[in-house]
């Protein structure tokens, strides 16, 4: 099996790109979809049929399904695959990662979880207007809410559409525009691209709370949305697998680039690792911060 499975339900632009940033590190790496075979479940990598399931070193995720990637992720904990993660992001939902921005008092809009339309149109009300609809599914796209009645549409058609799943949200105070908005995507609490509209200058204290952002939420490989029209720039969203076809280098280095780079630490570490394991002398060797349980999910 490669040493890198790449997580993914097809190779995009992205994650050719990735495929090869890792082989011109010398790293071999290989497409991992999940649908393509059952996956055990336990510890032992065994398969149904009883064959010997291949597990690679490690795995990146790059699948849009979050459901399935939250899914194959929980079984590459189980079979001891390490993983470079959008952290909380990557098995949570926006309220997880909302509540966990909040708890550590980093800079967000003031927001409210609501679980029915009649909550929602009362947060609007408190909030005032513009504000915006944040579905907790962190896929789903948030819907701005420029007047009452384009909120009152919107509310109602979901809580038509889906019941008590479609009702569950947040309501974001403000509608940040697209020129007031900067993608910052975090790799090893580095802010290593951008993606923001033409002509857009972005402030340092941006991608330094983007980095901070990422560390909260323990994320190695992550795209945080930071608005910044407001007095201090607030964290706004955040997407789980960064698109970074468009995205600009902020140092000179791609983000397959850097992807590849925190996959050769992970894996030199995992070997110095093993080495310590068979030499208890070499343990001071070892980097005491070294993830050795990681999958990689963008």
């Amino acid at each position: 099996m490669a040493t890198v499975g790449v997580l993914c339900a097809r190779g995009r632009v992205e994650e050719k790109a990735l495929m090869a940033a890792l082989a011109d590190a010398g790293i071999v790496s290989a497409l991992f979809p999940p649908a393509d075979e059952p996956l055990p479940v336990g510890p032992l990598p065994v398969a149904p049929g009883g064959r010997p399931f291949p597990v690679p070193q490690i795995v990146v995720d790059r699948h849009p399904d979050r459901q399935v990637a939250r899914a194959v992720l929980t079984t590459c904990r189980a079979l001891h695959v390490p993983a470079l993660s959008a952290g909380i992001a990557a098995t949570g939902d926006r309220l997880d990662v909302a509540s966990a921005l909040a708890a550590h008092g980093l800079p967000r809009p003031v927001t409210a979880l609501c679980t029915s339309e009649e909550a929602a149109l009362a947060a609007v009300t408190a909030l005032e207007l513009p504000s915006t609809l944040l579905p907790l599914d962190l896929k789903a796209r948030a819907i701005a809410m420029w007047d009452t009645d384009t909120a009152e549409a919107v509310l109602e058609h979901r809580a038509v559409l889906g019941g008590s799943v479609s009702s569950l949200g947040l309501i974001q105070a403000g509608a940040p525009a697209p020129h007031e908005l900067a993608t910052v995507i975090v790799v090893d609490s580095a802010a290593t691209a951008l993606d923001i509209a033409a002509g857009v200058s972005v402030p340092d204290g941006a991608l330094r709370l983007a980095e901070e952002a990422a560390r909260v939420l323990r994320a190695e490989l992550i795209a945080i949305e930071i608005a910044f029209a407001a007095t201090e720039p607030v964290v706004w969203d955040v997407r789980p697998v960064p698109e970074f076809r468009h995205a600009m280098p902020i140092r000179d280095i791609t983000v397959a680039r850097a992807i590849a780079s925190a996959v050769e630490q992970r894996l030199a570490a995992t070997v110095l690792g093993q080495a310590s394991d068979q030499h208890p002398d070499w343990s001071p060797l070892v980097h005491q911060g070294t993830h050795r349980d990681l999958v990689i999910s963008a």
